[in-house]
């Protein structure tokens, strides 16, 4: 055991023993994030003043009683155009309006509005937002109208139930027109209950920024593995370790564990980073992303120790490394959502652990999976590393005679 803290120790001092590892190593990392983060927030529409923008949006309304029209005519106020149609497009906003959404409200009962979002738009959750906003609105009316019912039923205004609907419709417009312009907005809740249900299937472009620059320098850090085991086969090192009485396992199982350790601190630092600057939400159940990370960490490392056993030189391995990660990056959806590529290149990409993992985080960030939803990934991460250390193991006998 100590021999193999020993490993480990000297892995992390030789890594942060450079002045331009550190760099590479957090700096730049962090700089990347940063930059490629903050320059999507910026274009992100709802970072400006709302009275400039306006947001289209389509509506499919199967209903045409009073709460629905009352939803459509509010929306203006909130730098929304709807459109009706009968059926919303796939390259826009759409927010489809159930038949039944009038009569169940006022029968006091749940209802639900579905709201269709672009996975990759920069005004997304300003779409949200306002669509929220003007559902919080038209709720507050109907709280109010539904109040003044009450009491004029309680005063013998109201005689029959045919005269309420008349007096509740006049209620909630009068009640609308007087809030068109309120001092103060706050969040009002449907009284029932409404729930807007959001069908995103893809990160926003932030997600996709941060996970994706995570998914880049990682690789980076693991498979750099390969250039620890080739300095070390070169320099005569890695020879006399393994005429030293101990195994090859435990030679093998210290250099990667000091390179896993790094990996797995780079991977925390970044998604602490993308969690505080953007506020990228990782998702309801830590041990779900800790089991992606890790799975990934693993796959990546093994893949770095197979890389180890066929190139030859400290320079071959310094620019195969960085050249494979950017490769892998590229290629497995960390620099653009995969969905918007075609199904055979999403096919086909399915044989690196990049595109595993960036999937894994993509249902993280969007899905809030848990870990039960994520075990698929997490196996299929695994089965690689599995591979790779199992190939890796077997070339490795050559390394004394290379």
């Amino acid at each position: 055991m100590r021999k193999l803290w020993a490993m480990i120790r000297t892995d992390f001092l030789r890594e942060f023993n450079s002045p331009v590892s550190l760099i590479f190593f957090l700096g730049l990392p962090l700089l990347f994030t940063f930059a490629v983060g903050t320059g999507l927030q910026g274009m992100q529409a709802g970072d400006g003043p709302r009275e400039e923008l306006r947001m289209p949006i389509y509506v499919s309304a199967h209903d045409e009683g009073i709460l629905a029209i009352a939803l459509l005519e509010t929306f203006p106020k909130f730098n929304l155009e709807p459109t009706l149609v009968e059926v919303l497009p796939g390259d826009a906003f759409g927010l489809v309006i159930p038949a039944d959404f009038t009569e169940t409200l006022l029968a006091d009962r749940s209802a639900s509005l579905t709201l269709h979002t672009l996975p990759n738009s920069t005004v997304g959750p300003a779409v949200a937002q306002a669509v929220r906003a003007a559902q919080g609105r038209v709720g507050g009316a109907v709280l109010v109208a539904r109040a003044g019912v009450a009491q004029a039923r309680a005063a013998g205004i109201l005689l029959t139930p045919e005269d309420e609907y008349p007096f509740f419709e006049q209620v909630l417009e009068e009640t609308l027109a007087m809030t068109a312009n309120p001092p103060a907005v706050v969040s009002v809740q449907w009284p029932t209950g409404v729930a807007i249900v959001d069908t995103r299937d893809a990160a926003t472009s932030v997600e996709q920024a941060s996970a994706g620059q995570l998914v880049t320098w990682v690789q980076i850090t693991l498979l750099g593995a390969a250039e620890v085991l080739v300095s070390e086969r070169l320099g005569g090192t890695l020879r006399r370790m393994l005429v030293a009485p101990a195994s090859r396992f435990l030679i093998l199982g210290g250099k990667l564990l000091a390179r896993l350790s790094l990996g797995l601190f780079q991977m925390t630092l970044l998604l602490v980073s993308g969690a505080l600057l953007f506020g990228v939400n990782w998702g309801n159940d830590p041990i779900a992303v800790t089991l992606v990370s890790l799975a990934f960490a693993l796959a990546t490392v093994s893949l770095g120790t197979l890389l180890a056993t066929f190139v030859k030189t400290r320079g071959q391995a310094s620019s195969i490394v960085v050249g494979m990660s950017m490769a892998l990056a590229a290629l497995g959806g960390a620099w653009f959502p995969l969905e918007v590529t075609p199904p055979l290149y999403r096919q086909v990409v399915q044989v690196l652990p990049s595109t595993w993992a960036m999937r894994a985080y993509t249902d993280l960030l969007v899905r809030q999976a848990t870990v039960g939803e994520i075990l698929p990934y997490v196996g299929i991460l695994l089965g690689f590393a599995a591979l790779f250390m199992a190939v890796a193991a077997l070339r490795f006998s050559n390394y004394q005679e290379a």
